[in-house]
């Protein structure tokens, strides 16, 4: 911001999201944003067909990175 007139300066770059609203923890909510069940989103992610990762005990992914799997899968 310029401290002068309190207007954002035109070089300043639009804030990223938050990690957190591109991260599903868990295979239930990676099952709901695919659209099919948590059976298939183990066997996804055991078969490397989605880009699916572990944290923990818990399964892992990003929306924004599964949509590219998805689009490239059905391209």
């Amino acid at each position: 911001m310029d401290s002068t007139t309190d207007k954002p300066d035109e070089k300043e770059q639009p804030r990223a999201k938050p990690l957190a609203d591109d991260l599903l923890i868990g295979a239930p909510a990676i099952a709901a944003e695919l659209g099919v069940n948590e059976h298939a989103v183990y066997y996804l992610a055991r078969m490397k067909r989605m880009p699916i990762g572990r944290l923990g005990r818990n399964l892992i992914a990003s929306r924004h990175k599964l949509r590219l799997a998805v689009n490239r899968i059905t391209a």
